[in-house]
């Protein structure tokens, strides 16, 4: 019997989402783990619906099980968001699966050993002192090194490559060439697989059905009902409580906070009295130096107290999100040898953890930001979907 995981965020899920669960079954999975983020995605931004929809959207798209890839590790840099991820899938799974612009797995594993290397860290230091922004810096160095162009996907494989090794897990690894948009696109086609910027940008817009092509038919479904329910998050929403709570804080109130180094949270607070929209505050924030999911991610920390100890080991647990019965079958082999517990419920969470403390913040902000405002404790009370 072999499992397959998929370390993935599905913001939503989409047809190039299903995909690669049915390219997994072509290469050999008798079962398919998808390791999703919670209710914060990488980028720093808040999810656009639950963890339970999205969940139950990729059962509907074929997978048999989804855990939860918890806060602070769903929203970290792409070292971090793989050791987190990796460090769950390899629990439940033997082989890890991936989508990447090359496909080229010996490439993105030789990209993996020099982004390691103290050497390589130490010009990417000097280029960032130099003045090079700092994508630009790493994409430029990684490519002069392996002789080939890498796009964001093939950084995220290569950061779960390298996982995969530093960790000691027993674990193989497979890469699917991305089809489709590529990453952040907002233009949809007919012809091709869409990106989940796109559908979202068509969602923000309050149109559900211009999307509706793009989505596996079961999903599309699951996600309308979520939809018209009105529990799709709203940026929008959270306007004023960013920006209030920076201009109420200090710069020096926020030094021990991940992420805050060099001024940036000085520069928050600043601006914040400047500005009266979050659009014109991420425009005025934006620096060379730092990347846009940098200074998403570093806000979110600020606003739930996130310091790099948090981030610096793996998950302390993982959640069951959605199973159908092969999945359920996956959890029955899998518990009892899991170094990493599984709960089935939030509340059934070790409560004593940073993580848990985090989730629940998290929580209580995610619940201010759907349309439908909710309770604090709305997430807490929701069940994993069985299918």
């Amino acid at each position: 019997m072999s499992d397959f995981a998929i370390i993935c965020e599905f913001n939503p899920l989409h047809r190039g989402h299903q995909y690669l669960i049915e390219q997994a079954r072509k290469m050999g999975a008798d079962r398919v783990v998808c390791v999703m983020s919670g209710a914060a995605v990488q980028r720093g931004s808040l999810a656009v619906t639950d963890p339970y929809v999205r969940a139950e959207s990729a059962i509907r798209a074929g997978a048999d099980l989804v855990l939860e890839l918890p806060f602070p590790w769903s929203a970290a840099s792409a070292e971090q968001f793989a050791r987190g991820g990796v460090a769950i899938a390899s629990q439940v799974a033997d082989t890890l699966m991936f989508g990447s612009e090359c496909g080229d797995l010996p490439l993105l594993k030789k990209a993996a050993s020099l982004a390691a290397d103290e050497t390589f860290r130490e010009s990417y230091r000097q280029n960032l002192s130099e003045g090079v922004p700092a994508a630009e810096a790493y994409y430029r160095l990684l490519e002069g090194s392996v002789g080939s162009p890498l796009s964001s996907n093939d950084l995220l494989g290569m950061e779960y490559l390298r996982a995969i090794v530093e960790s000691g897990v027993n674990m193989k690894a497979l890469t699917v060439k991305r089809n489709g948009a590529a990453y952040g696109q907002t233009e949809l086609s007919p012809d091709v697989f869409p990106s989940a910027t796109g559908i979202r940008a068509l969602w923000e817009k309050g149109d559900f059905e211009g999307a509706t092509g793009y989505l596996p038919e079961g999903c599309a479904r699951t996600y309308r009902q979520a939809f018209e329910c009105g529990a799709f998050v709203s940026e929008k929403k959270l306007e004023s409580l960013i920006l209030g709570w920076f201009r109420l804080h200090e710069g020096d109130d926020f030094e021990k906070i991940a992420g805050a180094e060099s001024g940036l949270c000085r520069r928050f607070c600043s601006v914040a009295s400047e500005v009266t929209s979050l659009e014109e505050f991420y425009e005025k924030i934006r620096t060379k130096r730092y990347t846009d999911a940098h200074i998403r991610r570093t806000l979110l920390y600020c606003l739930l107290g996130v310091l790099p100890e948090d981030l610096s080991g793996v998950p302390q647990y993982t959640t069951l999100l959605a199973a159908n019965e092969r999945g359920r079958a996956i959890l029955s082999e899998k518990r009892k040898s899991a170094a990493l517990p599984i709960v089935t419920k939030p509340t059934d969470a070790p409560s004593d953890t940073a993580q848990y403390r985090l989730t629940e913040k998290l929580n209580r902000l995610y619940s201010l930001a759907t349309e439908r405002t909710e309770t604090g404790g709305a997430l807490l009370k929701k069940t994993p979907f069985i299918l």
